[in-house]
């Protein structure tokens, strides 16, 4: 879905600086992060009696290899498992336990300390749904992201504003990079994706936030950004990519194929970077097996992998960000003051990228949650209610009797705005001209006031509702069916309705009845 296999950027200078509460493990330079998939399976070692060849996962010149040797050699086998007390396998029936061993067996769905352990990045799909989840449940207040159906600004406008950033979905290809700068402007906040890492969804929303202000991160994502504003984008990247907060939030979308396909595919990589260094040394390596080497489906996956870029503003200015890039780049400007957007700029360059590729992309935007004005308005509306209401108490006490509708405004619990309330005060003014009216005004006032709070609160429970279906979607996106139906699938094979019915299945010419060509 989104494997993203570009050139990997690269920093200036090899960051050496630890990163102590955002790393998990050794966060170090390219080719010990084209190990990072499998640095589990070798702390597992550890906790797991293992045999020999099991123990030579790791390459011979991972420093965590020769570290996990010391302690393995040190420590005596009779040793309780460090990552839990019941990890070693209980009978249960006539089937064994994994629930706390990693990985699991290949069988089973992917369990929470499957997700957890597992030092990738899974594929997401380019669904508007799933990222919001994503954002709230990292602490974002306030910000949703929605689809964008067509690059034109009389479109945008029609989306909850404002628009923080456009999210672009599109076959990977190298453009507009000629402006780059050499080093990353200190107004801009921009980290590059580490290799075979298929974070490039979750990025670009880290990309955006960083660089959005008045919006509320979190107290994660806060210490984060403070933690790394000196760092150069290939470091930003290196923390992003051990901090687990992120990475777990991240990965409970993971399902069991998604880590075998994704350790697959880094698999392969390495495999071929090793092979293309002995031809470029000019040496013949052992010849490997068919098994080990990447097929040319994999290799046609990687020309073609989908990628997500950022688009937004900085100040006045236009920013692509794209983490395989090396640094941000600048796509002009725009003047606030003469009426000019940066949506009515952007448009532009979005719609020529599309125009020059294929029709296989897709975009979606990173806006203000519509709960969020809904609530403001709430808070104002009451406060002035409040206020009209002590103004008609001033005039005459028994202002009640004259209500043609006895309708009751909602109270700010309902509308779930008690502790903003006090945040929204009634603007001077505004307090002016109430002071200044009539009853009769008053009372006009104080009915509008009633219809416009019972709307919002329609608006507000319609839009919580919303949020409700969303994280029941993300829910169900994130149980794991693929052993359910490869069980499902055993059954039919058993029962020999697969074979029985593969004519009806089978591409043309490629039946149980179809003669191979030799």
């Amino acid at each position: 879905m989104t494997k993203q296999t570009s050139s990997d950027p690269q920093s200036k200078s090899n960051p050496e600086q630890a990163i102590p509460n955002f790393q998990h493990g050794e966060a170090g330079s390219a080719d010990m992060a084209s190990d990072s998939n499998k640095a589990p399976a070798e702390s597992a070692i550890i906790a797991i009696p293992a045999s020999n060849d099991q123990a030579k996962v790791a390459s011979p010149s991972s420093r965590k290899r020769s570290l996990l040797e010391s302690v393995h050699d040190e420590e005596p086998s009779t040793k309780k498992p460090r990552e839990s007390p019941s990890s070693s396998p209980k009978k249960n029936g006539d089937s064994i336990s994994q629930k706390d061993r990693f990985p699991s067996p290949p069988n089973e769905p992917a369990t929470k300390l499957d997700k957890e352990t597992w030092q990738g990045f899974c594929d997401i799909e380019s669904e508007p749904t799933y990222f919001s989840v994503m954002l709230r449940e990292m602490g974002v207040q306030g910000v949703t992201v929605r689809e964008v159906f067509a690059m034109d600004p009389a479109v945008l406008e029609t989306l909850p504003q404002p628009i923080y950033g456009l999210i672009l979905l599109f076959r990977h290809r190298e453009f507009g990079n000629a402006d780059q700068p050499t080093e990353c402007p200190a107004n801009v906040w921009f980290a590059n994706q580490l290799p075979a890492q298929n974070s490039c969804a979750t990025l670009a929303m880290i990309n955006i936030l960083m660089n959005t202000i008045d919006v509320e991160t979190g107290e994660h994502l806060k210490q984060f950004k403070d933690f790394t504003q000196s760092f150069t984008p290939f470091q930003r990247g290196e923390a992003l990519s051990s901090f687990d907060f992120v990475k777990k939030i991240h990965n409970s979308f993971a399902k069991k194929m998604d880590i075998l396909e994704a350790d697959k595919h880094l698999s392969n990589k390495v495999n071929r970077a090793r092979r293309e260094q002995q031809e470029k040394e000019g040496k013949k390596g052992r010849r490997t097996s068919v098994d080990s080497i990447e097929t040319d489906g994999s290799v046609g996956d990687e020309e073609n992998a989908h990628h997500f870029i950022a688009f937004l503003p900085v100040g006045d200015e236009i920013w692509k960000l794209d983490g395989l890039d090396v640094q941000p780049t600048s796509l002009g400007s725009f003047d606030s003051s003469k009426g000019e957007t940066w949506l009515s700029a952007v448009t532009d360059v979005i719609a020529a990228i599309m125009a020059a590729g294929d029709d296989d992309y897709g975009v979606i935007a990173m806006t203000q949650s519509p709960l969020l004005s809904l609530r403001k308005t709430a808070c104002l509306a009451m406060n002035t209610l409040k206020l009209v209401e002590t103004r008609l108490d001033s005039v005459d006490a028994g202002w009640k009797s004259f209500l043609i509708s006895e309708e009751e405004p909602p109270t700010a619990q309902t509308l779930g705005v008690e502790n903003q309330i006090a945040t929204h005060p009634v603007p001077d003014p505004l307090k002016a001209r109430i002071d200044d009216e009539k009853m009769a005004d008053l009372l006009d006032r104080r009915g509008r006031l009633v219809k416009e709070l019972s709307r919002l609160l329609a608006d507000i429970m319609n839009e919580t509702h919303n949020e409700a279906e969303e994280d029941q979607k993300a829910t169900e996106r994130r149980y794991d069916l693929g052993p359910l139906i490869q069980e499902w699938l055993s059954m039919l094979a058993g029962n020999g309705f697969l074979e029985g019915n593969l004519d009806r299945y089978m591409p043309k010419g490629k039946g149980k009845g179809t003669k191979s060509k030799k």
